[in-house]
């Protein structure tokens, strides 16, 4: 430092740089579609059948005719923590599937159907998602879930003792801004029961920008067209699944046990378009169809992986329809 004419003056060339400025990776690729912080949607499956087996020897069998199931669903998630070295988004979910049976069920029919008739399914979760990047070029992602799901409703909740747990992790490389991918493992639901499964992630724009790929195998897999600013249209499928307990405190289904879970999964495959209303609210707009997967009962929550033989207590035949869903959602910026 100098004094010139009553003036400091700093000689910024001599200057030493202390520490090494490190860059990392964002969790965002070019031109992937918003990510949603709140979606609230409306679900609904077109008429079909439902048969399932009895519990007991000479238990009700009887084919049932479905005029539609329907509900709401809803889902948050939010970013508690943002900073280039570490995201952390909060998330909540809600999901109700009310069943509506042509004839309404009796004291005599299957104890599934009546579940269905009288309180439908419910599924309220709670997850945590931390993108951690290491460096410009990797990165972790580790997610866990928490799910009470069940025969129940928000008047008569579940007791916590039945909350389901799930967890993910993935190591991945984003080669540039529009691409990265990455290789995990998840304790997960998706196909009914308890299973562990490796995932392979990968976010990719092509290089006009026009087109792209999301997916999260085995879980979902979309093709993505970038029509302009205000509208996507995407085309692909989603496993959806879980386990649910049905309640039979009070006996109300005459069965000598209190254990049942209904292993539900559906592959759903669809189209979907994206509208932007503003810069951030869009319109979701999805139409497809729903195959049964699964949607058997057994006593227990116990792992299950594919290919195993045990036999369930009771499995069930559900036809499959065409479905549609609309949602309104808050993006990101």
């Amino acid at each position: 430092m100098e004094e010139e004419e009553g003036e400091m003056v700093i000689d910024y060339a001599n200057l030493v740089q202390t520490e090494e400025n490190k860059a990392f990776c964002s969790s965002r690729i070019l031109g992937q579609q918003p990510m949603k912080i709140i979606s609230l949607g409306y679900d609904l499956q077109t008429a079909h059948t439902l048969q399932p087996d009895p519990f007991v020897p000479g238990g009700p069998a009887d084919a049932e005719q479905l005029n539609n199931a329907r509900g709401l669903r809803l889902g948050i998630n939010y970013p508690v923590y943002s900073k280039n070295d570490l995201l952390v988004n909060l998330g909540l979910n809600y999901a109700h599937t009310q069943y509506a049976f042509e004839t309404p069920t009796l004291v005599t029919d299957n104890p599934l159907s009546r579940a269905l008739d009288n309180n439908g399914l419910t599924t309220l979760g709670v997850t945590a998602t931390v993108f951690k990047p290491l460096n410009i070029k990797r990165y972790f992602i580790v997610q866990f879930g928490a799910n009470l799901n069940g025969d129940y409703t928000l008047n008569d909740i579940q007791a916590l003792r039945y909350t389901r747990y799930t967890a993910s992790v993935i190591y991945g490389i984003k080669s540039n801004d529009r691409k990265m991918w990455g290789v995990g493992a998840t304790r997960t639901y998706l196909g009914g029961a308890l299973n562990y499964l490796p995932v392979y992630y990968m976010m990719y724009t092509s290089e006009n920008k026009k087109w792209g790929l999301e997916m999260v195998l085995p879980a979902r897999f979309q093709y993505r067209r970038n029509i302009d600013d205000k509208n996507l249209f995407l085309l692909g499928w989603e496993i959806e699944g879980n386990t649910y307990r049905i309640n039979n405190d009070g006996d109300p289904y005459g069965l000598p046990f209190n254990d049942l879970e209904l292993r539900r999964a559906e592959l759903r495959v669809r189209a979907t378009w994206e509208h932007a209303l503003t810069p951030q609210i869009w319109l979701s707009a999805q139409a497809g169809f729903r195959y049964n997967w699964s949607f058997d009962v057994d006593r227990g929550d116990f792992f299950r992986p594919f290919g195993d033989d045990t036999p369930y207590l009771a499995e069930t035949n559900l036809s499959n329809p065409a479905y549609f869903n609309i949602s309104i959602n808050w993006v990101s910026p």
